[in-house]
């Protein structure tokens, strides 16, 4: 009787989800068509290996990974307004 009694409850949740799923269907949700990525990834690839090979040659402490994150984070920042710049046209 349990076994019948799952049985139903997923054959009346699957209604309701499809019921759900035909009154939302008319609703029109945003489409990605393009993702442009970063300019000067092999730079900003780079200069993350460099970090890393420093803080793991020079930094033995518990706290290497955190460095490592808030320094890539720094970086990046650096390499959205050079390119911020450079694109601006300014020198």
């Amino acid at each position: 009787m349990g076994l019948i009694t799952k049985g139903m409850g997923v054959i009346l949740r699957n209604r309701a989800s499809k019921k759900i799923f035909k009154e939302a269907s008319g609703l029109q949700h945003p489409v990605i068509k393009s993702v442009k990525p970063k300019k000067n990834l092999k730079k900003r690839r780079e200069d993350f290996e460099d970090i890393v090979k420093a803080v793991d040659k020079y930094g033995k402490s518990g706290k290497s990974s955190k460095i490592k994150r808030d320094a890539a984070i720094k970086v990046s920042k650096v390499h959205d307004k050079y390119d911020a710049i450079k694109a601006s046209g300014k020198k």
